[in-house]
């Protein structure tokens, strides 16, 4: 590895989980949620999501240190030439705004390589718009759980799989004292997701050979049962680690808030 490469990197911690927050910024019943979420992603594709958050990166940029997390930590499967599950794993990083300064926050998402086809950078940048509504009122855990859920659909859609453990998704950002700019904020905040809903069931219709897809009161899009307010039913026998992939090469979408 080139000594210029090796200088810029960070000292990370070891992963304690699917969920990481390094930065103490999330509510403990949130990261049950995603936790248990997640580990029925793995369980039904063999796919990995590391969500990371971070106090301060210094000067690096949010890419190289999503990149560099999913290489050291091996996020996504070794695989065969040929497997599907292959490298397939998606980094969510997200820093926290210092000071509550606009504009200091950073969120990437970054996918491996065998993430990219189902997941690419467009889409990418449509679930962390999506976070982002959230992460300008600093409200990182809905902003964070909502990003993980679109992105474990994708994983759904893609596998051809039911996820039946999830939170009722978090309602749409508030911001006191309603004004125009922020009535123009929820509007796009909406328009963002129904364009991923749009997207996903033309799709699945693509895909499952019109089969319908649905977004309804008992379920939201391939999710088997109801959302209840606590952790997700059955799945997360405890960490063991990630798959040993890291194969990331680039892709994914990131931005300031």
């Amino acid at each position: 590895m080139p000594l210029l490469l090796i200088l810029a990197q960070i000292a990370l911690p070891a992963p304690t989980g699917y969920v990481n927050d390094f930065a103490h910024v999330l509510d403990p019943a949130a990261v049950r949620r995603m936790e248990a979420l997640i580990a029925e992603v793995r369980e039904k594709t063999r796919g990995d999501i590391a969500v990371v958050t971070l106090a301060d990166i210094g000067d690096r940029a949010p890419l190289d240190v999503a990149l560099q997390i999913g290489r050291e930590w091996g996020v996504g499967a070794k695989g065969e030439a040929g497997d599907p599950a292959k490298n397939l794993g998606v980094v969510v990083l997200l820093v926290p705004r210092k000071n509550h300064r606009p504009g200091s926050g950073k969120v990437f998402i970054a996918t491996g390589r065998g993430a990219e086809g189902f997941l690419p950078d467009a889409r990418a940048g449509l679930i962390r718009d999506t976070m982002t509504s959230y992460f300008a009122s600093e409200r990182y855990s809905d902003g964070l759980e909502l990003g993980v859920r679109l992105i474990a659909e994708e994983f759904a859609d893609e596998f051809g799989v039911t996820l039946v453990g999830a939170a009722r998704p978090p309602p749409a950002p508030e911001r006191p004292g309603w004004d125009g700019r922020q009535t123009i904020k929820l509007i796009f905040f909406v328009a963002l997701l129904v364009l991923l809903v749009a997207t996903r069931a033309a799709r699945a219709r693509q895909r499952w050979g019109g089969r319908p897809w649905s977004w309804t009161g008992g379920g939201w899009g391939r999710w088997g049962g109801g959302f209840g307010g606590g952790g997700g039913g059955g799945f997360g026998g405890g960490f063991g680690g990630f798959g040993g992939g890291g194969g990331f090469s680039g892709g994914g979408a990131g931005g300031s808030f």
